[in-house]
């Protein structure tokens, strides 16, 4: 367990404990089945398989990890941190990769460069965000994706997620 500044506003604001673990936390399964929102970042090929989650968590899968396959036309299959396939049957709402955070990455980059770009040429009018985020990111996937708001813990105004 780490103290990190995300872990201050959940607790504060959503009396919600925050466990921070690796790719080498002893006994990880236990510690990812106690989560009911579970984000990995870890940069290790489907290194959460489907028996670690707990069922209706949310998953939040931010890793992308590139392997070669010819039978792709970038000639690259890109693989999350967590095993889809069995981790969609267990959770409640996931990410898929690609696809699934990305969209809100370039919709908050695009947003702190506008308000870099704003403050570098001494524009002071409030911040007024486009429409919303989650209308952006839903564009990428707009038959299947549900619109999730917990992500607020996260920093996010909303994400998309897909539903099993």
């Amino acid at each position: 367990r780490k103290n990190h500044p995300q872990s201050s506003g959940i607790n504060a604001e959503y009396g919600g404990t925050v466990t921070t673990c690796h790719s080498r936390t002893p006994d990880l399964g236990y510690h990812i089945k106690q989560a009911d929102v579970v984000v990995v970042a870890a940069g290790k090929k489907e290194l959460v398989k489907g028996d670690m989650i707990k069922p209706g968590a949310v998953v939040i899968d931010c890793g992308i990890n590139p392997e070669p396959d010819a039978t792709k036309k970038s000639g690259v299959k890109l693989w999350g941190d967590v095993e889809y396939g069995a981790a969609k049957e267990v959770a409640g709402y996931i990410t898929p990769v690609p696809g699934g955070v990305g969209p809100m990455t370039v919709a908050l980059l695009m947003r702190n460069t506008v308000t870099s770009a704003k403050r570098m040429n001494g524009i002071t009018s409030p911040h007024k965000p486009i429409r919303s985020y989650s209308t952006i990111a839903g564009r990428q996937f707009p038959s299947a994706a549900r619109s999730f708001s917990t992500a607020a813990s996260l920093g996010l105004r909303a994400l998309r997620f897909l539903k099993k």
